[in-house]
């Protein structure tokens, strides 16, 4: 038996060595790639977006305030 069994999971020398060891490589971490200082939508994006919400909400607001 080897000197630290509980390290080798009780094994004798010649079955520890018999068997296949496999070592775990630790992934390397990816780091994000730094964005610019603009966002991706831009102000016209935004604002066309924001237009159209409003025509929906006033369209919808009628209907139930009106009908």
């Amino acid at each position: 038996m080897s000197e630290e069994p509980h390290i080798r999971a009780y094994l004798c020398d010649e079955c520890w060595n018999s068997i296949p060891h496999y070592k775990v490589q630790i992934p390397i971490a990816k780091r994000p790639a730094k964005k610019s200082g603009r966002s991706d939508w831009s102000l016209n994006e935004i604002l066309l977006y924001s237009v159209g919400n409003l025509i929906w909400l006033t369209i919808i607001g009628y209907y139930l305030w009106f009908k």
